[in-house]
């Protein structure tokens, strides 16, 4: 699940915490918050993925480290 995650993150697409909470929240229960923060932390600490704020939603997109 976790690498569904990290490659749906790492896709090239646009993502916000709340969509991923609302297609992996299901799937992942009550861990859905905990998994996704996670993985979004530890995403950014790399380097690989950076926000942008677009009115009230904070937009994660991978760097340019990341896209071909």
């Amino acid at each position: 699940m976790a690498a569904d995650l990290e490659t749906r993150m790492l896709s090239g697409e646009p993502f916000t915490y709340g969509g991923l909470c609302a297609t992996y929240g299901k799937e992942l229960n009550e861990d859905c918050t905990r998994v996704i923060d996670k993985t979004i932390q530890r995403l950014r600490r790399k380097g690989l993925i950076a926000f942008t704020r677009e009115g009230r939603s904070t937009v994660w997109r991978p760097t340019q480290q990341v896209q071909p």
